[in-house]
Protein backbone atom coordinates (compact mmCIF):
# COMPACT_ATOMS: atom_id res chain seq x y z
CA UNK A 1 0.00 0.00 0.00
CA UNK A 2 2.84 2.08 0.72
CA UNK A 3 4.38 2.01 -2.84
CA UNK A 4 1.15 2.89 -4.50
CA UNK A 5 0.55 6.17 -2.05
CA UNK A 6 4.08 6.99 -3.48
CA UNK A 7 3.60 6.40 -6.86
CA UNK A 8 0.35 8.71 -6.49
CA UNK A 9 2.07 11.49 -4.99
CA UNK A 10 4.48 11.40 -7.55
CA UNK A 11 1.67 11.38 -9.88
CA UNK A 12 -0.40 14.18 -8.57
CA UNK A 13 3.22 16.45 -8.35
CA UNK A 14 3.90 15.82 -11.86
CA UNK A 15 0.50 16.49 -12.97
CA UNK A 16 0.60 19.72 -11.25
CA UNK A 17 3.81 20.73 -12.27
CA UNK A 18 2.72 20.35 -15.81
CA UNK A 19 -0.54 22.56 -15.04
CA UNK A 20 1.71 25.09 -13.54
CA UNK A 21 3.90 24.88 -16.56
CA UNK A 22 1.17 24.95 -19.30
CA UNK A 23 -0.63 27.85 -16.91
CA UNK A 24 2.66 30.19 -17.50
CA UNK A 25 3.18 29.60 -21.39
CA UNK A 26 -0.60 30.75 -21.92
CA UNK A 27 0.18 33.05 -19.85
CA UNK A 28 2.80 34.84 -21.93
CA UNK A 29 1.52 34.00 -24.75
CA UNK A 30 -1.27 36.26 -24.16
CA UNK A 31 0.50 38.76 -22.83
CA UNK A 32 2.38 38.34 -26.03
CA UNK A 33 -0.91 39.13 -28.09
CA UNK A 34 -1.63 42.03 -26.26
CA UNK A 35 1.86 43.55 -27.22
CA UNK A 36 0.07 44.88 -30.60
CA UNK A 37 -2.33 46.89 -30.69
CA UNK A 38 -4.41 48.71 -33.87
CA UNK A 39 -6.61 52.00 -34.12
CA UNK A 40 -8.51 53.02 -36.59
CA UNK A 41 -9.03 56.56 -37.43
CA UNK A 42 -10.69 58.88 -39.76
CA UNK A 43 -8.46 60.73 -42.16
CA UNK A 44 -11.36 62.86 -43.44
CA UNK A 45 -15.05 62.24 -44.01
CA UNK A 46 -14.28 59.41 -46.48
CA UNK A 47 -11.18 57.90 -45.91
CA UNK A 48 -9.49 55.92 -43.34
CA UNK A 49 -5.95 55.25 -41.84
CA UNK A 50 -4.21 53.08 -39.02
CA UNK A 51 -2.06 52.82 -36.08
CA UNK A 52 -0.04 50.34 -34.97
CA UNK A 53 1.01 50.60 -30.90
CA UNK A 54 3.37 48.43 -29.06
CA UNK A 55 3.21 48.58 -25.22
CA UNK A 56 1.29 52.20 -25.61
CA UNK A 57 3.73 53.39 -27.69
CA UNK A 58 2.93 54.22 -31.95
CA UNK A 59 4.95 52.11 -33.89
CA UNK A 60 3.36 52.33 -37.27
CA UNK A 61 1.00 55.77 -38.53
CA UNK A 62 -0.12 54.51 -41.84
CA UNK A 63 -1.83 57.48 -43.33
CA UNK A 64 -1.86 56.00 -47.06
CA UNK A 65 -2.28 52.16 -48.55
CA UNK A 66 0.96 50.58 -48.36
CA UNK A 67 2.88 49.19 -51.79
CA UNK A 68 0.81 51.11 -54.12
CA UNK A 69 1.17 54.50 -56.68
CA UNK A 70 0.93 58.08 -55.03
CA UNK A 71 -1.52 58.55 -52.78
CA UNK A 72 -3.73 56.93 -51.97
CA UNK A 73 -5.94 56.40 -48.97
CA UNK A 74 -8.45 53.67 -47.31
CA UNK A 75 -12.17 54.25 -48.56
CA UNK A 76 -13.38 52.13 -45.50
CA UNK A 77 -12.59 51.44 -42.39
CA UNK A 78 -12.99 47.64 -42.68
CA UNK A 79 -10.46 48.12 -45.41
CA UNK A 80 -7.78 49.74 -42.80
CA UNK A 81 -8.64 47.07 -40.35
CA UNK A 82 -7.79 44.44 -42.75
CA UNK A 83 -4.28 45.56 -43.61
CA UNK A 84 -3.57 46.75 -40.51
CA UNK A 85 -4.83 43.24 -38.64
CA UNK A 86 -2.59 41.33 -41.19
CA UNK A 87 0.38 43.79 -40.78
CA UNK A 88 0.25 43.03 -37.03
CA UNK A 89 -0.01 38.94 -37.85
CA UNK A 90 3.18 39.92 -39.72
CA UNK A 91 4.44 40.89 -36.94
CA UNK A 92 3.75 38.56 -34.56
CA UNK A 93 5.16 36.00 -36.76
CA UNK A 94 8.30 37.40 -36.77
CA UNK A 95 7.52 38.73 -40.93
CA UNK A 96 9.07 42.22 -41.97
CA UNK A 97 5.24 44.11 -42.73
CA UNK A 98 5.57 44.72 -45.77
CA UNK A 99 2.01 44.49 -47.80
CA UNK A 100 2.36 43.63 -51.85
CA UNK A 101 -0.25 44.18 -54.50
CA UNK A 102 -1.23 40.65 -54.48
CA UNK A 103 -2.43 41.07 -50.74
CA UNK A 104 -4.06 44.10 -51.57
CA UNK A 105 -5.53 42.31 -54.30
CA UNK A 106 -6.74 39.58 -51.95
CA UNK A 107 -7.90 41.33 -49.31
CA UNK A 108 -10.45 43.49 -51.65
CA UNK A 109 -8.62 46.73 -51.04
CA UNK A 110 -9.81 49.60 -53.30
CA UNK A 111 -7.00 51.13 -55.17
CA UNK A 112 -5.84 52.64 -58.50
CA UNK A 113 -3.37 50.68 -60.15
Amino acid sequence: MKGILKYFIVFVTIAISVIAISFLILESISEEEDLYTLELKKYNESEWYYEVYSDSKLIIKQETIPGVTGIQRFKSKEEAKKIGTLVITKMKSGIMPMISLNELKEYDITFKK
